[in-house]
């Protein structure tokens, strides 16, 4: 059996895989809330047992860059090393890449029934490099190369580049806050929090005592999220529609970074949850705005990772060749 992994900033999900006519098939898959639990080796060790798995192979996506097998991410209270997976699964094939890396190593398998279309584009050629672009707790990026395989990046805490003159502002007033404003700071659940909060604090749109209620009592991004797509309050609303408008920049951009034609896949927690927003045509509009190469863009088709287990999928690929 494989044993694959997606850990993120807030939770740990664990699948067993076997090969059937040499395809990956998923048997099982577990859900862990990381401030439960210790460490990566306390969750793995316990879903093995559960399931009294024999595992042969073992690749687990982090929310981190990871070095020489060691991996201390941003979002995340666990120190992540291979060398004590080994030694507590008892194997000597394991591998820790970021999740970005699993996602893109899932591109490859994904069909059409994966995936929600928001720009066509044009057909990849046989040589193509596509891009993902995740949004969740942090903002994840990757590349996949048809080439070359897959190509790490920590890009979601690139310099964040405002397109327009709300998005100066919004970088005004995030740089009184943070001093330094990334991307992730803006793209991610956070990162809504962050963009309703200034529409709220510099007074462009009032916030009624029901939703504030509401804030206090649940999570703020998910409610943010749930009644922007709604249109239930109007603060919320614009808030989702300055996510999408960057989201669609950040994604035209890596387009460009990498010429990766072969298309961009919008992955994590959010792009799922804000995915009938994603299709009105404001994350389109702002992915093809890039001048005078906006018929590239145009030609590169746009996507939403219907499928939330692609990063244990790829995660399984990468395990497969170890």
């Amino acid at each position: 059996m494989i044993l694959a992994g997606d850990v993120g900033g807030t939770k740990a999900r664990l699948a067993l895989y076997r090969i059937a006519q040499d395809k990956l098939v998923r048997e099982c898959t577990a859900t862990f809330a990381v401030r439960e639990h210790g460490s990566l080796e306390e969750v793995a060790t316990a879903f093995v047992a559960r399931q009294q798995a024999r595992v042969a192979q073992a690749c687990i996506g982090v929310p981190g860059p990871v070095v020489q097998g060691r991996s201390r991410a941003v979002n995340l209270p666990w120190q992540l090393d291979e060398q004590s997976l080994k030694q507590v699964l008892g194997i000597d094939g394991v591998r820790l890449v970021n999740d970005l890396f699993a996602t893109a190593a899932s591109i490859p398998l994904l069909t059409a029934d994966d995936l929600i279309t928001l720009n066509p584009g044009e057909a990849p050629g046989p040589e193509a490099t596509y891009a993902v672009l995740a949004p969740g707790t942090g903002l994840g990026q990757g590349f996949y190369s048809s080439r070359a395989g897959v190509l790490p990046s920590e890009g979601g805490h690139a310099d964040f580049a405002p397109t327009s003159e709300i998005e100066i502002e919004l970088l005004r007033f995030l740089r009184a806050r943070l001093r330094r404003v990334s991307y992730e700071r803006v793209l991610s659940g956070p990162g809504l929090v962050n963009i309703y909060e200034f529409l709220r604090e510099t007074g462009r749109a009032a916030e009624p005592p029901e939703l504030r209620e509401r804030l206090q009592r649940d999570d703020p991004a998910a409610v943010i999220a749930t009644a922007g797509q709604a249109n239930e309050f109007p603060i919320c609303a614009q808030a989702l529609d300055l996510f999408a408008a960057i989201l669609g920049a950040q994604a035209g951009n890596l387009v460009l970074l990498l010429l990766a034609t072969g298309g961009v896949y919008l992955g994590g927690g959010v792009s799922m949850k804000i995915a009938d927003k994603l299709r009105d045509g404001t994350v389109v509009k702002s992915y093809l705005n890039k001048g005078r190469l906006s018929d590239l863009v145009q030609k590169t088709p746009l996507h939403i990772i219907r499928d939330d287990h692609a990063a244990l999928l790829g995660a399984a690929s990468l395990a497969r060749n170890l």
